[in-house]
């Protein structure tokens, strides 16, 4: 799966939004590639044949975005990040890494992003085609969307307890400890991070606090899935960051 670029044409998943008021509504989809090099990773160019995202904003303006060249795997400290533009993708990426042995059911999922990511989908994955990653990926992208894949994961029993760190007093919580009790399988944790969690409206929040809290969940954790949100925060200053955290 993501072997190929492919676009998303229907009425589903993301191209559902605003789909019957958008001029030529179909979103892009690009290929997962593996990188060694957080240097290696590519923005798309402003091409209207490759939109990632369309919305309206706040002020109803129809906002066209693009994110990432490619979908990227990267080895870093001996364990995978999966980089993505469109944050539903990292749903495919977590029933991957079970498909591996990388995590199994049960798992403990640090959020730390702007939104919840939590709204509920009402069609869930049955267990059985969980276990199928071409029907994962077919639910992940003409099903699910950038709001309403967590739930599915949870009520899957793929994650069975969320953190949500998406405020300055939830990194001061981590860093108190608070959250040391859920983890009771040590080596059952994914990390998602969402890179909006830098907009610049969330600036007020201390950026090495921030930081400190990633590098020490990311050192705990299993698997990294992290998102670029080309909709939410401008994709150089993601890519930015994100090299500053890890690289």
């Amino acid at each position: 799966m993501y072997t190929q670029d492919f676009y998303i044409t229907e009425n589903v998943g993301n191209n559902a939004f605003s789909f019957t008021e958008r001029q030529n509504p179909r979103l892009f989809v690009p290929t997962l590639k593996k990188i060694t090099s957080f240097d290696e990773i590519e923005l798309l160019p402003k091409n209207l044949e490759k939109i990632t995202f369309e919305e309206y904003d706040f002020d109803d303006v129809m906002q066209q975005t693009f994110g990432l060249k490619n979908l990227y795997e990267i080895d870093w400290n001996w364990k995978k990040i999966f980089l993505v533009d469109n944050h539903n993708h990292v749903f495919y990426f977590w029933y991957h890494a079970r498909k591996q042995g990388i995590i199994s059911d049960n798992a403990l999922l640090y959020h730390i992003d702007e939104h919840a990511d939590t709204r509920d989908p009402w069609k869930y994955l049955l267990k059985p085609d969980s276990e199928d990653l071409q029907k994962v990926f077919e639910y992940t992208n003409f099903f699910l969307n950038v709001w309403n894949y967590i739930i599915p994961a949870e009520k899957e029993w793929l994650i069975t307890e969320t953190v949500q760190i998406r405020s300055e007093q939830a990194l001061f919580d981590y860093q108190s400890w608070k959250y040391d009790d859920l983890e009771w399988v040590k080596w059952n944790i994914i990390l998602n991070l969402d890179l909006d969690f830098f907009e610049p409206e969330l600036d007020y929040i201390d950026y090495d606090l921030k930081k400190q809290v990633i590098l020490d969940i990311s050192n705990k954790a299993d698997i990294i899935t992290i998102c670029t949100s080309p909709y939410f925060i401008n994709q150089e200053r993601a890519i930015e960051v994100l090299r500053d955290i890890f690289q």
